[in-house]
């Protein structure tokens, strides 16, 4: 069996976590929104690395496109630096307001 895909899992979710643990705010305002899905994706990443390490996943050939996804959502946080609220940010500052006044 190829455990290709389950050495990749490991290694994207240990650099998620362990960019978005080092991550310092600085002068960035808190928002307790992105700051609970920011501690949900830590700890899926973290389960991932103890479960793979345990012996207890192996990522299946047929889950290429979920490893894919991770991959992307790593190299976006990678590129934003660790901050979260800038990978969800939509690119051209767009936040719906003109769509809403009618």
């Amino acid at each position: 069996m190829d455990k290709s895909l389950t050495y990749a899992t490991l290694a994207l979710s240990l650099l998620m976590f362990v960019r978005m643990f080092t991550y310092r705010r600085g002068s960035s305002q808190f928002r307790r929104d992105v700051s609970i899905m920011a501690a949900l994706i830590m700890a899926c990443c973290g389960a991932t690395v103890i479960y793979i390490l345990a012996g207890e996943l192996v990522v299946p050939i047929k889950a290429w496109p979920m490893v894919l996804l991770l991959a992307v959502l790593t190299a976006s946080l990678m590129r934003c630096g660790g901050n979260l609220s800038k990978v969800l940010r939509h690119p051209y500052g767009w936040d719906g307001r003109e769509r809403r006044r009618g």
